[in-house]
């Protein structure tokens, strides 16, 4: 028995390198790996690196997108190399790895949900019901064209689509009153000028693009207009600052075509920010008759950190919160969540 075990030993021994190889590339390839990792995690957050691709990144951290490793095993002239390492922060989301990430669908505009009720200045029933109804907003954007050098110059371009819909649910059968549909295509210039430049960039505009604004229906209820707009956002300070949309109405559905009458060209946003705490947003419309103002104003505060969203009161006073009513002075209270986190 003795010598049978002596036996298996020594046939064993020979093999151990073999065996041990696996072992010793996994080892190895999971350290690196979560080596270069935690490094690129570190660089990707530091501001100076915005305009620098992943594979320059890879490089800071000693790294390459096929980097591999060679192991010797112990009393062999050979090498094993280990599995490249792939998967990093970009590779698995997009086939250009020399672009940075960039999520498909961010959240564009306003999206929130809030619950109150709508009443008409000459006292007539409004459009979304007697008493509570809801009303709520989503909007997303995303590129139309990947960020690589080759379209370079397209990257800026995006489409963005929102939706503002009056949920009556004080009826019994909780009908839909009201949709305002808004797809456009724009040019998002706010993440080139985002990126630090040695040299001063002057800009007349952060956004500029085409939109389309309807309620979807048929006859005599059809509200639509198309506009060509440009943006701007101007900041006084980290507690102030405003946005500035003007446009150019390119042409006015059959039956709203004294729109601009009530909603006028151009719209102003004074953004305060109360040591990043709550924010106050007052949006103002003017009307080319003189008499023809309105405005929306929104208070949003933060919550419980178990909650992923924010309270929103707001209050609308004037014309134009919904389309099929742009020409009825009405007002609104309502309250609800304000979602300002990604996707």
């Amino acid at each position: 028995m003795k010598t049978l075990l002596l036996s298996l030993r020594r046939s064993a021994l020979p093999l151990l390198p073999v065996l041990t190889i696996p072992v010793l590339a996994f080892s190895q390839s999971a350290a690196a790996q979560n080596s270069l990792e935690d490094c690129l995690r570190i660089e990707v957050l530091n501001p100076a690196n915005n305009s620098r691709t992943v594979n320059e990144l890879r490089q800071m951290c000693g790294g390459t997108a096929t980097q591999t490793a060679q192991i010797a095993p112990r009393g062999t002239g050979r090498t094993v190399p280990v599995a490249p390492i792939t998967g990093g922060i970009n590779e698995s989301i997009s086939a250009f790895s020399d672009s940075p990430y960039i999520p498909f669908f961010e959240p564009y505009k306003s999206n929130y949900i809030v619950f109150g009720s709508l009443k008409n200045q000459d006292g007539t029933d409004p459009f979304s019901g007697q008493n509570l109804d809801i009303k709520f907003e989503l909007g997303m954007k995303f590129r139309v064209f990947p960020q690589i050098d080759g379209l370079a110059a397209l990257a800026p371009l995006k489409f963005g689509y929102s939706q503002r819909s009056w949920w009556d649910i004080a009826e019994s059968s909780a009908p839909f009153k009201e949709h305002n549909y808004n797809p456009e295509l724009f040019w998002d210039f706010t993440e080139a000028l985002a990126r630090p430049s040695s040299t001063p960039r002057l800009h007349l505009f952060d956004i500029a693009g085409f939109e389309h604004q309807s309620n979807g229906l048929d006859g005599i209820q059809s509200r639509s207009w198309d506009r060509v707009y440009a943006q701007r956002e101007f900041s006084l300070s980290e507690m102030f600052s405003w946005t500035v949309k003007f446009w150019s109405v390119m042409k006015e559905g059959e039956f709203n075509e004294d729109i601009t009458d009530y909603l006028g060209n151009a719209e102003i946003t004074t953004h305060i920010d109360l040591n990043n705490w709550a924010n106050i947003n007052i949006k103002t419309i003017k009307g080319r008759e003189t008499e023809k103002i309105s405005y929306q104003a929104d208070l949003i505060l933060p919550m419980s950190r178990w909650i992923n969203s924010r309270f929103v009161l707001s209050y609308y006073e004037g014309y134009g919160e919904a389309l099929i009513s742009y020409n009825q002075k009405t007002k609104s209270v309502r309250a609800g969540f304000y979602f300002p986190l990604g996707f």
